[in-house]
């Protein structure tokens, strides 16, 4: 009897087997407590599309690479000896895909087989559709991220001040279309890339460690003429932010946006950026050096004085 967690493979013949429906690509590193499960969502799908499942490890110390070969036999797995970074991982995972589609998917997800079958639908019938995805979803079915714009200087100060986020909690995303509709960029802790798209823009730029990757990536495929959909009806559950704690993830998440803004916005607006950055980041270090004084808030004070002087020294010196 054949493996129920073997995808399906239609019309495949002994040593030639047929390209996929979708190829989808995950990054993984000693997080096998969620990319277990994630596996087992995949496995739980009956979707007529035939996929195949990509795992790139960076360099995992949990014992997820003798899993995997144990019982995911069907997974094809690169395995990386340390962190390579996000970006380059993923395009290992992209260079090895056969699909005429790419499914990015975090390994902290969990995916139904109808908004796996949706995503696909909807870019076989829309030839000018370069990407899409739906909601991410908080474990409780609250919705954590939609779609987003392109940024902006005044959108970076509402983020960095938490004005935008007592305003909106999902705050810069969205979510509240009633239709499908093109946005500028969806995160791709679940988005479905097509193929021709991807051969004509290019894969992943690695200088982004990680974060501010996947805009760049829709950002040059709308230069380029592709669009990018957002599809209200899908959704997945994302636990989100399990691999870096808040402080180390604010340093790569403000490296990937003055990565975007000197890459794509030019030296002025990139400028602009690492001023505004630098003169709030002062600011919160005068506050949590005051903070500093008080014996209950001594220890947090002192990784977030960490934390911001590491932002600070990105604005004064980007690397």
């Amino acid at each position: 009897m054949p493996d129920e967690r073997t995808p399906r493979t239609a019309g495949a013949t002994p040593g030639a087997p047929p390209a996929p429906d979708v190829s989808i690509v995950m990054v993984t590193m000693s997080n096998w407590t969620y990319l277990g499960p994630c596996l087992e969502s995949l496995a739980a799908m009956a979707s007529p599309y035939a996929y195949e499942i990509i795992i790139v490890d960076n360099g995992s110390t949990d014992g997820t690479q003798d899993r995997l070969r144990a019982g995911y036999p069907h997974v094809r797995l690169i395995e990386n000896g340390r962190n390579l970074g996000l970006s380059r991982a993923t395009n290992q995972g992209i260079q090895a895909a056969r699909g005429r589609h790419v499914l990015l998917l975090n390994d902290d997800t969990l995916v139904t087989g109808a908004s796996l079958d949706a995503l696909v639908t909807f870019l076989d019938g829309h030839p000018d559709a370069g990407a899409a995805g739906g909601r991410l979803l908080n474990e409780d079915g609250s919705l954590q991220a939609g779609f987003n714009r392109f940024p902006t200087i005044g959108e970076e100060i509402l983020i960095a001040t938490r004005v935008g986020a007592a305003i909106d909690g999902a705050y810069p995303s969205t979510g509240d279309a009633a239709a499908a509709r093109r946005v500028d960029w969806i995160g791709s802790a679940c988005l479905l890339i097509r193929r021709a798209a991807i051969e004509e823009v290019g894969l992943l730029d690695e200088e982004f460690f990680i974060y501010g990757d996947e805009v760049d990536l829709q950002f040059r495929l709308k230069r380029a003429g592709w669009h990018v959909y957002y599809l209200p009806d899908v959704s997945t559950i994302h636990f989100g932010g399990r691999s870096l704690n808040r402080w180390r993830r604010r340093r790569m998440v403000y490296r990937g946006k003055m990565l975007f803004y000197r890459k794509n916005y030019g030296f002025v607006r990139a400028g602009v950026l690492r001023i505004v950055l630098g003169g709030l980041t002062l600011a919160k270090l005068g506050c949590w050096a005051v903070t500093a004084v008080l014996p209950p808030r001594r220890d947090r004070a002192r990784r977030e004085l960490q934390s911001n002087v590491e932002v600070l020294r990105l604005c004064v010196r980007l690397k």
